[in-house]
């Protein structure tokens, strides 16, 4: 199967604050990331076009970013996580290049 994906991904388990547009903060754990977004796990009832804010704790501190919810994928009968959320982040954003280059490189 041909990966269609515009940015690769790479995989990261960090954990991270999740702040919804209404102001709800809740958990949420990344899957994987791109230059372009990440895919997450968490608690939260998000919708597709929500604006989320996202706390990841990164070695020289915590960082914060803003992205956009473009897909949402329900977890039925998981004990933790309610959904699989993939957020789109702008080109370029410090947070997301921070986190980049806090992961080791694949494969190693």
């Amino acid at each position: 199967m041909e990966d269609r994906r515009a940015s690769p991904r790479q995989q990261a388990h960090v954990s991270a604050a999740l702040e919804t547009a209404q102001g709800r903060s809740t958990i949420a754990i990344t899957r994987d990331i791109s230059t372009r977004g990440l895919l997450l796990l968490t608690r939260a009832a998000l919708e597709v076009g929500e604006v989320v804010k996202l706390t990841v704790a990164l070695g020289d501190g915590p960082g914060t970013l803003t992205g956009k919810v473009v897909r949402i994928e329900d977890l039925e009968g998981h004990e933790l996580w309610r959904s699989k959320a993939a957020i789109t982040v702008d080109d370029g954003d410090p947070v997301l290049a921070r986190l980049h280059a806090a992961l080791p490189e694949p494969g190693k």
